[in-house]
């Protein structure tokens, strides 16, 4: 039985869209530049495991990515409900400090039911290592076939499942929420009072 949601951030809970945040902050006929340097360079998955600071990277860029991004309201708005039928509710993500920055925005009130975290920068490993997935399990006591990881990286999925969690793929917020709707009316532990 489904006891634990565990969420990825980008693509999941936030939108991640290098075209649209260069789109916002770079003029068109730099764009492949600035991609290449920033997105394709490793810099910016060189913050997510912590190898560099948001300071020593580019400032303006990694502060204000997710001014161009969508918010998946509804789908947060979904996760104060399954939080409050019992549902631990976790974060799994290659991430940087960024997530704080969302976060102290405003853009992440689903945190306010968080049960726990892992970010890569934090921890030194990333997804798809298998360690990563077993820290979380560890750091909070979950047992793997309790959980259902939702990711948008298929590779991610396949460690996450070869561990024994249930995946889902995120494609888009209301499939997402349809596809961990439909799980929990299966495997979920926690159902709403008719």
């Amino acid at each position: 039985m489904i006891k634990n949601l565990v969420f990825d951030f980008g693509n999941v809970l936030i939108e991640w869209n290098p075209a649209k945040i260069l789109a916002a902050f770079v003029k068109e006929e730099d764009r492949k530049r600035v991609e290449a340097a920033i997105f394709d360079s490793g810099l910016w998955a060189q913050t997510d495991t912590g190898e560099l600071t948001l300071e020593e990277a580019i400032e303006a860029i990694f502060t204000h990515w997710y001014d161009t991004g969508d918010v998946y309201h509804q789908l947060q708005e979904k996760i104060f409900e399954w939080a409050q039928l019992g549902y631990g509710i976790y974060i799994l993500s290659t991430t940087s400090e960024i997530f704080y920055a969302v976060e102290n925005a405003g853009l992440l009130p689903m945190t306010k039911v968080l049960t726990g975290k892992i970010l890569f920068y934090e921890v030194g490993c990333a997804k798809p290592d298998k360690s990563i997935y077993q820290k979380l399990l560890g750091q909070y006591a979950l047992q793997a076939n309790q959980c259902v990881f939702i990711d948008d990286l298929q590779i991610n999925l396949d460690a996450a499942k070869s561990l024994g969690f249930e995946t889902i793929l995120a494609t888009s917020e209301q499939q997402n929420i349809i596809a961990i709707e439909e799980l929990l009316k299966k495997k979920g532990s926690f159902h709403r009072k008719k």
